[in-house]
C-alpha cells in the first residue's frame, strides 16, 4: 500500500470499529441534544444504532433493524423531536449505504425497494408526527387539509431520493469492490483496493459481491494535481460569487434574523462542485442533498443552483455507465420537484386557499412551464456534459489511431528493409559465387602452367589478388544480410541502366539520360545498387509522376570529393497536383517499399541517399563510392 496510506494500513485490521463508532456518535448526539429520557425512543434509537452497527458484517439483520425501528417511531404515541428525527434519518441512510456496499445481490435490491417504503414513513415522521408543518388550507380529506397531503407527498419524493443517492453510493462502492477483488485474484497481489479512503473503508466484511465487467471509472477517480487544485479553487471562488450576489446569505452570517440555512445549504453545494471530477456519485449525492436541505427551509432559487448544473454536467462528462443514467434520470425528477415546489410555494404566496377552484388551471400551467423550464435546464448540462466526454472520447482514440498507424508504419518500413536486404543477398549471391569460380580457375591454371609458362603464374596470381580483393568488397557489403541461396542469374551494370530507361520509355514517361565522367572503380555491388537505384527511382516516377513531363537521370563519375571517388546519380521527374487531401491516415504517411529501399541499397554499398520534393518535382540524389571491379 502506498506511504500515503501508511496511516490506514495501521488501523486496517480493525476496520469493522468504524460503523459501531458512527452507531455511537449518532447515541451521543441524542444525548447531546438535551432530550427528555423516553423508553420508545431509546429503543428506536438502539434499533437505529445497531443497525447502523451490524450494517457490514451483518447486512441482512442491519436492513430487518432499521425497518423495525421506523415500525416503532410509527406506533409512538407521542411526536419525537425534530433532532430525533434527524438522527434517525441519518442512521437510516448509513444503513442503507452499508447493506447495499456490503449485502449480496438479492438483499442489495432489496435495500432499493427498501427505500419506496422508508422514505414515505419517515417524510410521515418529519410532517404529520413531526415539527415540520405545512399550511392548512384546500379540502379537507380525511381530517387533513389538502395542502398537507401535498406537503407530505412532495416530503416522501425527496426522502426516497436521499435514501436512493444513498443507496447508489452503496451500489458503487460494491461494484469498484469487485472490481479490485478481481484485479487482486488475477495478479495475485493486493489490486487497487485501497486507492481511494471510501474504497478502503468498504474493502472488508459482508458477502462476496460479484460483477460482470465493471464500468470505469466507478466510485473514485485518479486526477493530477493540477486538476484537483483546479477544482477545489473552482469551488472556492463559486462559493464567493455565491456569497456576495446572495445578500441574505451574509445576513444570516451576521443577523440572529437572517437566513443560516442558505449558508449550510451553499456548504453542501460547494462541496459537491468540488467532488464533480473526483468522485462524481458523491458529488451527485451531495447536490440532493443540498437541493433537499433548500426545499426543506423554505427557500426558493438560489444562486448557489448554479452547483447543480456543474454536477450533472460532470456526471456525463466523468461518470460511469450507471453514474451518466443516474444523472439524466436526476434531471428529470429535479425538474419535476422544482417545478412542484415552486408551484406550491406560488400557491401559497399568491393565497390560493381552494386547490379546486378555477385557480387550479393557472397553477396547473405553471406547474407545466416550470417543469418545461427545468427540465430543458438541467438536462441540456447533462448533454453538454455527455458531449464533452464523446469530445474527449474522440480525441483519445484519435491518438491511440495515430500511435497503431505509426506503429504501422514502423512496422512496414522494417519488413520492406528487410525484404530489401534479402533481394540485395539474392543480387550478391551470383557476384560472390562468380568472384570464387574465378579465383579457382585461374588457381589450377596456374598449378599446371607453373612449370611450361612461369610468367603465366605472376598473371595468374594477379588475377586472383584482384578478384579476391573485389569479392572481399563484396563480403563486407554481405555481413549484415540473411544468407539466401538462390539459382545463378546475370547481374545488372551501369551498362544495363539504357535497356531500364527504353523500358521506361516504352512504358510511357519521357526521360533523358545523362553520364558524365568516368566511374572508375566501381564493384559489384555498387554497380547493382546504382542499377535498382535508377531502376526504383524512374518506376515511382512513372506511378506517381506527372508522366507528360519528362524525367532526368543524370550518372556522373566523381574522380574525388568530399566522399572519395564514385558514382553521384540524380533521378528528378515532375509531381502530379496534390490533392485536397493527402492520403495519409491521422497524420501519418503510409510507407511504400520504393524509398525505404533505395536508402537500404545505398547505405549497404557505403554510400548515402536522399529523397524528397524540391520545387514542383520529386529528386532523388545517391552517392556511391568507389570499391574496385568484380
Amino acid at each position: 500500500m502506498p506511504d500515503r496510506s501508511r496511516l490506514l494500513s495501521a488501523v486496517a485490521p480493525r476496520r469493522w470499529v468504524l460503523e459501531p463508532a458512527l452507531a455511537l456518535v449518532l447515541f451521543v448526539a441524542w444525548l447531546a441534544t438535551g432530550l427528555p429520557f423516553d423508553v420508545a425512543a431509546a429503543l428506536a434509537l438502539l434499533f437505529y444504532g445497531a443497525a447502523v452497527a451490524l450494517s457490514r458484517v451483518l447486512p441482512g439483520v442491519a436492513l430487518g433493524l432499521v425497518c423495525l425501528a421506523v415500525v416503532v417511531e410509527l406506533t409512538e404515541g407521542e411526536a419525537l423531536p425534530g433532532a430525533f428525527r434527524i438522527i434517525a434519518a441519518i442512521a437510516v441512510l448509513a444503513t442503507l449505504i452499508g447493506v447495499t456496499a456490503h449485502g449480496g445481490r438479492v438483499l442489495r435490491w432489496l435495500a432499493l425497494a427498501s427505500t419506496l417504503l422508508l422514505g414515505p414513513a419517515m417524510a410521515y415522521l418529519f410532517t404529520v408526527r413531526g415539527e415540520l408543518k405545512f399550511a392548512q388550507f384546500g379540502p379537507v380529506i380525511a381530517g387533513y387539509y389538502t395542502s398537507q397531503g401535498v406537503g407530505v407527498l412532495l416530503m416522501s419524493v425527496l426522502m426516497i431520493v436521499v435514501f436512493a443517492a444513498g443507496w447508489l453510493l452503496g451500489f458503487l462502492i460494491a461494484r469498484q469492490r469487485a472490481a479490485a477483488q478481481a484485479e487482486a485474484a488475477a495478479g495475485g497481489g493486493q489490486g487497487q483496493a485501497g486507492s481511494s479512503v471510501l474504497l478502503w473503508l468498504a474493502s472488508s466484511g459482508g458477502a462476496e459481491v460479484s460483477e460482470d465487467e465493471p464500468d470505469r471509472p466507478g466510485l473514485v477517480r485518479r486526477l493530477t494535481r493540477r486538476e484537483l487544485t483546479f477544482d477545489i479553487v473552482g469551488a472556492a471562488l463559486l462559493a464567493l460569487f455565491c456569497l456576495l450576489a446572495d445578500s441574505t446569505i451574509l445576513v444570516g452570517l451576521t443577523d440572529t434574523g437572517g437566513d443560516r440555512s442558505g449558508f449550510l445549504v451553499l456548504i453542501v453545494l460547494v462541496v459537491a462542485v468540488a467532488l464533480r471530477r473526483m468522485s462524481p456519485p458523491v458529488s451527485l449525492a451531495l447536490a440532493w442533498l443540498g437541493a433537499v436541505l433548500q426545499m426543506t427551509t423554505g427557500h426558493n432559487i438560489l444562486i448557489s443552483d448554479l452547483a447543480i448544473l456543474l454536477v450533472l454536467y460532470a456526471t456525463a462528462a466523468y461518470g460511469d455507465r450507471v453514474v451518466r443514467y443516474a444523472g439524466l434520470i436526476s434531471a428529470g425528477l429535479g425538474a419535476f420537484v422544482a417545478a412542484l415546489y415552486l408551484t406550491l410555494t406560488s400557491a401559497l404566496g399568491q393565497d390560493y386557499f381552494d386547490l379546486l377552484s378555477t385557480s387550479l388551471t393557472s397553477l396547473a400551467l405553471q406547474f407545466a412551464f416550470l417543469f418545461i423550464v427545468s427540465v430543458t435546464v438541467l438536462a441540456l448540462s447533462w448533454v453538454l456534459g455527455l458531449l464533452m466526454r464523446t469530445w474527449r472520447t474522440a480525441r483519445y482514440s484519435r491518438r491511440a489511431r495515430a500511435a497503431a498507424e505509426l506503429d504501422r508504419a514502423r512496422a512496414v518500413e522494417d519488413v520492406v528493409v528487410e525484404q530489401e536486404r534479402t533481394r540485395i543477398a539474392r543480387d550478391m549471391h551470383d557476384v560472390v559465387a562468380h568472384s570464387l569460380a574465378v579465383v579457382i580457375a585461374q588457381a589450377d591454371g596456374a598449378r599446371y602452367a607453373r612449370h611450361a609458362d612461369p610468367e603465366a603464374v605472376d598473371q595468374a596470381l594477379t588475377t586472383i589478388a584482384a578478384t579476391a580483393r573485389s569479392a572481399l568488397t563484396d563480403v563486407r557489403v554481405l555481413l549484415a544480410e540473411l544468407r539466401h541461396s538462390q539459382a545463378e542469374g546475370p547481374q545488372p551494370t551501369l551498362e544495363d541502366v539504357d535497356r531500364t530507361v527504353e523500358q521506361i520509355r516504352a512504358a510511357g514517361l519521357p526521360v533523358t539520360l545523362e553520364r558524365t565522367g568516368t566511374p572508375a572503380g566501381l564493384g559489384s555491388a555498387q554497380q547493382i545498387a546504382a542499377y535498382r537505384i535508377v531502376q526504383e527511382a524512374l518506376t515511382n516516377a512513372l506511378r506517381h509522376g506527372d508522366t507528360t513531363r519528362p524525367a532526368e537521370v543524370v550518372l556522373a563519375g566523381v574522380d574525388q570529393g568530399a566522399g572519395g571517388p564514385g558514382l553521384a546519380i540524380t533521378v528528378r521527374n515532375a509531381m502530379k497536383p496534390q490533392p485536397a487531401e493527402p492520403p495519409t491516415t491521422a497524420g501519418v504517411p503510409r510507407v511504400g517499399h520504393g524509398l525505404p529501399g533505395m536508402r537500404e541499397r545505398a547505405s549497404l554499398a557505403g554510400g548515402s541517399f536522399s529523397a524528397g520534393p524540391e520545387g514542383s518535382g520529386f529528386v532523388v540524389s545517391a552517392f556511391l563510392p568507389a570499391g574496385g571491379a568484380a
